[in-house]
């Protein structure tokens, strides 16, 4: 019930925002990757307030999702909020003061970040620019795929220590980039009890296993030196130095950064080299160029408009000196 109303609320909010225009949309966003899709979209300049992680502008209230309350965001009067999970009840307290929301939670395939990216280019009004970035990505997933060099690996996922350690399974989204790009996942199959798509894995499952590939995808930088795990020293990753540390921007968000993300998993896969940020950087630039091509027909407009006007008065004073000039005569 509780899904149907997140759903029912979404799209109520999505229809009543369809009358307001664009200029005047004020929006708050509580989560990187929906900030990154609605700046990529070229909705940056809607932003009232953002999420503490993201890169904006100075005039962009910077807001701790963690701890923000409904009175902070009510400050900024904002048409809808972006938000990620329903942290301290959030979504109840928005209901209660009527404030338009959408829940859009960590995406678990490709599908999902598209169908995000559509639903958020609706909100905000840039329906065409979300359709172009999305058959941007879906053509170079595609080419991604396409030249993938399918190997015979065992890969393990960390994405915690300190407090257990904590993977993913195929229920997750780097999961499902791992079957995608056919190798082996050793927590593939592993139960979650919270059906999260992250489950907790025993050490013991981890030594039985015996990883080609170890990716660690966490902040707990006092935990990432595995040489100090005694345990894992004979572990086939670690005596071949096979250990990646996963950028956290691509480790911990979804959205437009997914395309550098499968790229990333794929090229240390198969070479151990990391090929930077590829795809999001050009999605960005495609924006800023679908703006450019937008603004130069504009100026010709202006100036064939400025080049008549200055024909029609020229003609005019022309014509008036000419019956100047008769009345003489």
């Amino acid at each position: 019930m509780k899904k149907k109303l997140l759903f029912l609320t979404l799209v109520l909010s999505a229809c009543s925002l369809n009358s307001e225009k664009v200029d005047k949309l004020k929006i708050v966003s509580l989560s990187t990757t929906h900030t990154e899709i609605v700046q990529a979209l070229g909705g940056g300049e809607l932003l009232v307030g953002a999420d503490s992680f993201s890169q904006t502008p100075e005039t962009v209230k910077k807001i701790d999702a963690f701890t923000a309350t409904t009175d902070e965001i009510l400050e900024l009067n904002p048409d809808v909020v972006l938000i990620a999970f329903d942290i301290n009840e959030i979504v109840t307290d928005l209901e209660r003061k009527e404030m338009k929301y959408a829940l859009l939670p960590p995406a678990r395939n490709f599908e999902d970040v598209y169908s995000q990216i559509e639903i958020i280019g609706n909100l905000i009004h840039k329906e065409n620019e979300a359709k172009n970035l999305i058959s941007s990505m879906r053509e170079d997933v595609s080419t991604i795929l396409q030249n993938t060099k399918f190997k015979d690996i065992k890969i393990f996922h960390e994405i915690g220590y300190t407090y257990g350690i904590y993977t993913v399974n195929k229920n997750s989204f780097i999961g499902e980039i791992y079957n995608l790009l056919g190798v082996k996942n050793i927590a593939n199959e592993l139960e979650d009890p919270y059906s999260s798509g992250y489950p907790e894995i025993s050490e013991e499952k981890i030594i039985e296993s015996n990883p080609d590939l170890i990716v660690v995808g966490h902040s707990d930088y006092l935990n990432k030196d595995l040489s100090t795990r005694t345990s894992w020293k004979n572990l086939i990753a670690v005596k071949s130095n096979n250990i990646y540390f996963l950028d956290e921007n691509l480790a911990n968000n979804w959205g437009i950064n997914t395309v550098d993300l499968l790229n990333v998993l794929n090229e240390i896969i198969d070479s151990k080299q990391d090929p930077g940020i590829i795809y999001s950087d050009k999605y960005f630039e495609q924006e800023q160029k679908t703006q450019s091509d937008q603004v130069i027909p504009l100026l010709a407009q202006v100036i064939v408009l400025l080049v008549l006007l200055v024909f029609v008065v020229s003609r005019f004073y022309t014509q008036r000196e000419k019956k100047k000039l008769k009345i003489k005569l």
